[in-house]
C-alpha cells in the first residue's frame, strides 16, 4: 500500500506542476498522475526517475523558444498540452515493458523500458530542437527539402538532438541501475543498446511519419497539415492512411525499437 501512496503522491505532485504550466491538459495529467503511479509500482523510484528524466527533459524543450515554434502549430499535431492521448503513445510501451519486468524480475525488460523512453524522448529533442534549424529538413524517404514542422523530416541538428536525447535517458538508467543493484558488467552494454534504441525508434518515427502518417490540407489556409480538423471542419486528406496519426507512429516507434533491441540483446 505505501508504494501506491508515494506513487501517487509524487505522480500528482509532477503532473500537476506540468498541468499548470500548460504542458498537460486536464485529460493528460490524470492520465500521467496513473501513468507514474504504474511506473513506480513496477520499478520504484528507479524506473519512476527514468521516466521522469523524460517527462521533465522533454517539457522544458517543448517550451524552449516557444515564439519561434509557434507558427508550426498550424500543421503539427502533436504542439500544445498533451492530452491522454498522447500520454498513452508514448507512455504505452514503457508501461508495457515496465509491467513485465515486475512480473518477472528479469532485468532484460529494464532495457526495453529504457529504450522505449530513450525512444520518446529522442522524437521530441529531434522534433524540439530540429525545427530551430535555420536550413530545411529533408524527407528521410526521398531526401528532397520539405518545409519545417511536417513530420518524416531530418536535419543535422534534429539528428544530433535525437542521439543526445535517447542517450540521455540511457545515462539516468545507468545511473539508476548503480545505486540499485550496484556495478554490473552489462552497464555498457545498457547505455549503448539504449541509446541506439532511442535513436533507432526516432529513426522509425520519422519513416513513419513520412510514409504512412496522415497528413490534410487545411480547410481554412489551404496549407499542409497533420491536424484531421481545422476551425471544427474536416480536412482534405492529401497523404497517408487517415487512421494513422502522430499518437499512431510514436506508439509503434517505441514499440518496436525496444523489442527490437531486447530481442538483439538476448542474442548477444
Amino acid at each position: 500500500m505505501l508504494d501506491y501512496i508515494i506513487g501517487f503522491l509524487l505522480s500528482f505532485a509532477i503532473a500537476y506542476l506540468a498541468y499548470k504550466k500548460e504542458s498537460l491538459s486536464k485529460s493528460g495529467f490524470i492520465a500521467a498522475t496513473l501513468y507514474g503511479l504504474a511506473i513506480y509500482k513496477f520499478g520504484g523510484l528507479y524506473l519512476f526517475l527514468v521516466m521522469i528524466s523524460f517527462f521533465v527533459s522533454s517539457s522544458l524543450f517543448s517550451h524552449f523558444k516557444k515564439a519561434r515554434k509557434s507558427k508550426y502549430e498550424r500543421m503539427n499535431e502533436k504542439t500544445g498540452k498533451r492530452d491522454f492521448t498522447q500520454v498513452i503513445a508514448n507512455g504505452l510501451p514503457s508501461f508495457i515493458f515496465g509491467l513485465i519486468y515486475y512480473i518477472t524480475g528479469n532485468h532484460i525488460y529494464i532495457l526495453g523500458f529504457t529504450t522505449a523512453l530513450a525512444s520518446a524522448n529522442a522524437d521530441t529533442w529531434a522534433s524540439e530542437i530540429g525545427i530551430l534549424s535555420k536550413s530545411d529538413p529533408v524527407s528521410i524517404i526521398t531526401w528532397e527539402p520539405i518545409e519545417k514542422g511536417v513530420s518524416g523530416g531530418i536535419s543535422p541538428l534534429g539528428t544530433i538532438a535525437s542521439l543526445l536525447g535517447a542517450a540521455f535517458i540511457a545515462v539516468i538508467s545507468v545511473i539508476g541501475y548503480i545505486i540499485s543493484f550496484g556495478m554490473n558488467e552489462n552497464l555498457i552494454a545498457l547505455f549503448l543498446l539504449s541509446t541506439l534504441g532511442g535513436l533507432l525508434g526516432s529513426i522509425i518515427d520519422s519513416i513513419l511519419g513520412a510514409t504512412v502518417q496522415a497528413k490534410y490540407i487545411s480547410c481554412i489556409s489551404n496549407t499542409l497539415t497533420e491536424k484531421k480538423y481545422s476551425g471544427g471542419i474536416e480536412n482534405a486528406l492529401h497523404s497517408g492512411i487517415s487512421i494513422i496519426d502522430n499518437n499512431f507512429v510514436n506508439l509503434s516507434s517505441g514499440l518496436l525499437s525496444s523489442i527490437i533491441i531486447t530481442s538483439l540483446s538476448s542474442l548477444i
